[in-house]
């Protein structure tokens, strides 16, 4: 019989663990038992097929841990597979316990990392076969994974670490201080302002750390940008989701940044239920956020020089919102686009000046 959690939903950031027979499902639980007080964990045992189950979850965990042979897995998992950037992490363990073998999604899917962590729960051995790891190697991957970066465009990812492999220099151009995530792992690490034209030396491998577009710099360059801006939206009652998305973009290109490195539509209170403006967050995959008129009084008060319009105050109670919306999302942020109008919407840009990396550690902008 099919036995799994309590829990109704699969939500991202859980581990499930997958087993077979009576002695796999022992082993589970005493890796659920030793990741009690740090991650949530699901067991599932199939009832009919196991190809069915791990179809079913498969999308809902950021990570599974299978207790069966390699070759089981290998099979099950096959059709399933899209790209390094979206699958799970798979970690594979024998039942009497005696190896996690990380076979998919090493550094993106941090599969490598839980290798370790089952290993140390069980008193296994950890096989690793990642070749940056095996040669005691940094990998950008897995820096970009941990600060949570994306690396664009993914397919530069293979050519940097290969340049670490072979012993050349690669150098990471940064708007913000990797110190702290970066530490003991000997990454070369120059502060960068933005400004326009190639920094550093001709003969190294160059990364960016930045939401900005990078035109000016060579062609072969790998960025990992942050997702470190908030749109500000102001619009008029009905328009459409479509309408706030091409301002949204237009207001990227506008300021020079990348779409990726948008995390966030943020505006007033009064339209939390705009559909527009919903429709829009999904259409570009965002979540959003809303403030009161206090909120955003006390930003506009904090932020001398921002647009303070009459007419808006006597609409909503306080003299801007796009502005002061996107700066009450951003933490510690700054307008990098004041408020600018496309048709019936308006848009201003912040960019945070602090973001949390996967281990909890502060990137704050250099």
């Amino acid at each position: 019989m099919e036995r799994r959690s309590n829990n109704s939903e699969y939500p991202a950031g859980k581990t499930a663990v997958v087993s077979l027979t009576p002695a796999g499902a022992a082993l589970a639980e005493r890796l659920a038992g030793a990741w009690r007080e740090e991650r949530p964990v699901d067991l599932f045992s199939p009832d009919g097929s196991l190809a069915d189950l791990v179809q079913r979850i498969w999308n809902g965990y950021d990570s599974l841990v299978f207790i069966m042979a390699v070759g089981i897995v290998v099979r099950v998992v096959a059709p399933l597979l899209r790209s390094k950037w979206s699958d799970p992490g798979v970690v594979v363990v024998d039942e009497k316990g005696n190896f996690a073998v990380s076979l998919l999604g090493g550094h993106w899917g941090m599969a490598n990392s839980l290798a370790r962590q089952v290993a140390s729960a069980l008193g296994a051995t950890p096989v690793v076969t990642t070749a940056t790891d095996v040669q005691g190697k940094p990998a950008i991957d897995l820096l970009a994974r941990e600060c949570g970066f994306r690396p664009l465009p993914p397919e530069r990812v293979k050519a940097v670490n290969r340049a670490f492999l072979a012993g050349e220099r690669v150098v990471i151009y940064t708007e913000w201080d990797l110190g702290d995530v970066a530490g003991g792992r000997h990454f070369e690490i120059l502060p960068w302002a933005g400004e326009p034209g190639s920094p550093g030396a001709p003969d190294c491998v160059p990364v960016f750390v930045t939401s900005r577009m990078l035109d000016s710099l060579p062609e072969k360059v790998l960025c990992l940008c942050p997702a470190s801006l908030v749109a500000g939206i102001g619009c008029r009652r009905g328009v459409s989701g479509s309408e706030i998305v091409e301002a949204v973009e237009s207001a990227l290109r506008l300021a020079g940044r990348r779409k990726e490195s948008l995390r966030l539509l943020a505006s007033h209170t009064v339209k939390e239920d705009e559909r527009g403006l919903r429709d829009a967050a999904c259409s570009l995959k965002l979540k959003t956020a809303f403030f009161d008129s206090g909120v955003l009084q006390g930003v506009m008060e904090s932020n001398p020089g921002l647009q303070d319009s009459g007419f808006v105050k006597s609409q909503v109670g306080v003299g801007g919102v796009c502005e002061t919306a996107a700066l009450a999302a951003a933490t510690e942020g700054r307008l990098i686009l004041p408020k600018t109008r496309f048709g019936r919407v308006t848009v201003a840009l912040a960019e945070d000046g602090l973001l949390w990396s996967a281990s909890g550690l502060a990137i704050r902008r250099i």
